[in-house]
């Protein structure tokens, strides 16, 4: 496969902001042009892959409280209000 000087240096870019090869770049646009999606084994997989990845994170509520602040209901009940 020829590519010109540009399309190997966005290819060369966005491999390396991703992470991965440059075949995967090129397998990923192939895939995205001809309207391949992955199968549902392929899902199941990277779900599997990355379950737990991020077991020590708080939980949404938990982490959105610290993020946020406590809600004006909870700082009224504190107040006793």
């Amino acid at each position: 496969m020829y590519l010109t000087d540009q399309q190997r240096r966005r290819l060369s870019v966005m491999a390396k902001a991703e992470e991965v090869s440059e075949a995967e770049i090129v397998r990923r646009i192939l895939d995205q042009a001809f309207g391949m999606r992955p199968d549902r084994a392929e899902k199941l997989a990277a779900i599997k892959e990355t379950a737990g990845i991020m077991k020590n994170a708080p939980d949404w509520p938990e982490w959105l409280e610290r993020v946020r602040g406590a809600g004006a209901d909870k700082r009224l009940r504190e107040l006793g209000l």
